[in-house]
């Protein structure tokens, strides 16, 4: 199959590359990674050995990349690629060339949903930051956070149960704060000491949180910490089997009440584990994913994924999120998020 080289540039691609004016921060964040494992996994899947070349595998990952953290859709995205000249050095589209139709996009997406790769595209990310001393392992911070479907809430059904969407069927309810929504869940597991996400998995919403504890620990962490709604037999189970000391947050009954010791246990513990709260914030204020932007629970695990690649560290060898500076400051606004809760 023919691939269009992605370092084929034009004359004028001479003075984009010079161009310091422009957005640094990608520059930044296209320096630290190695973008070569990445590609090399995306052309076993997505080829076109016959017709006109297609565009390169990586320009279209790092512009899905670029959808994720700006919020565009793909017809925004083609525009945008059109437009703004940082985008098209980040993605190393020619100022001659025309980027990818909206369509182009879509399929691209199907494909890397069809093949289930966006998972080993995270881990692969994962690694680097593993390899650069950035993941300190000390401890794991679990928790979950709801993101609302993209359609609107069903009515309930007749006999008064929940009903069912039969626009987004994998999407489903449950309830938080005394509110009942309705979507999906986003279940992580981020490095204590640098705040990388280090598992994700999203479910539809009704799955319990503490049903995916297993999924979102390591086992390579020294404490796991979590909050009382992770506390039950089956997860102590899994810590202990992991070899891995218990930091889920202790939860009282009507029958039991907590000690005056438990309840100093759950405050030290619950200061250990907020710091949860700023990923959740910034992946809602910054990156707008309150509400999930397609339909169906594999294409939203694609997006979370690209979201949170961008939630990884950016320079100078701390983990830093590659939205912002400092895991401050919004690509979108320049401004530093605030925190915000789940």
């Amino acid at each position: 199959m023919v691939h269009k080289n992605s370092g084929q540039f034009e004359f004028a691609d001479t003075w984009l590359g010079h161009n310091h004016h422009l957005n640094q921060r990608l520059d930044k964040m296209d320096k630290l990674v190695d973008w070569q494992p990445f590609e090399a996994m995306l052309n076993r899947v997505y080829s076109s050995p016959t017709g006109r070349p297609s565009h390169p595998v990586l320009l279209m990952f790092k512009a899905l990349l670029l959808q994720a953290w700006y919020n565009l859709s793909d017809y925004a995205l083609e525009e945008a690629l059109d437009d703004r000249l940082s985008f098209r050095r980040f993605v190393a589209l020619s100022v001659a060339e025309r980027a990818p139709d909206h369509s182009a996009f879509s399929r691209f997406r199907d494909q890397l949903i069809q093949h289930g790769i966006h998972e080993p595209l995270f881990n692969e990310l994962n690694r680097q930051l593993e390899k650069r001393g950035l993941i300190i392992k000390k401890g794991t911070l679990v928790d979950a956070t709801v993101i609302e479907a993209a359609p609107k809430k069903p009515r309930k059904n007749e006999d008064g149960t929940a009903g069912k969407s039969t626009v987004d069927p994998e999407a489903n309810w449950t309830k938080k704060g005394g509110e009942y929504l309705f979507g999906y869940k986003a279940h992580v597991g981020i490095d204590q000491d640098s705040e990388l996400i280090r598992r994700i998995e999203m479910t539809p919403a009704h799955v319990h949180d503490g049903e995916m504890f297993g999924k979102v620990v390591s086992g390579d962490e020294l404490w796991a910490f979590a909050d009382k709604a992770y506390d039950s037999a089956k997860n102590h189970k899994i810590l202990n089997e992991k070899t891995v000391e218990n930091g889920i947050m202790i939860k009282g009954t009507r029958k039991r009440k907590l000690s005056a010791v438990e309840k100093r246990c759950n405050r030290v513990l619950s200061k250990l584990r907020c710091p949860v709260e700023r990923v959740f914030g910034t992946l809602k204020r910054s990156y707008r994913y309150s509400r999930a932007r397609y339909l169906g629970l594999r294409k939203n695990s694609l997006q979370l994924t690209a979201d949170e690649h961008s939630l990884q560290p950016q320079a100078n060898g701390k983990a830093m999120c590659l939205s912002n500076e400092y895991r401050e400051k919004s690509p979108l606004t320049g401004k530093k998020p605030a925190i915000f809760g789940h």
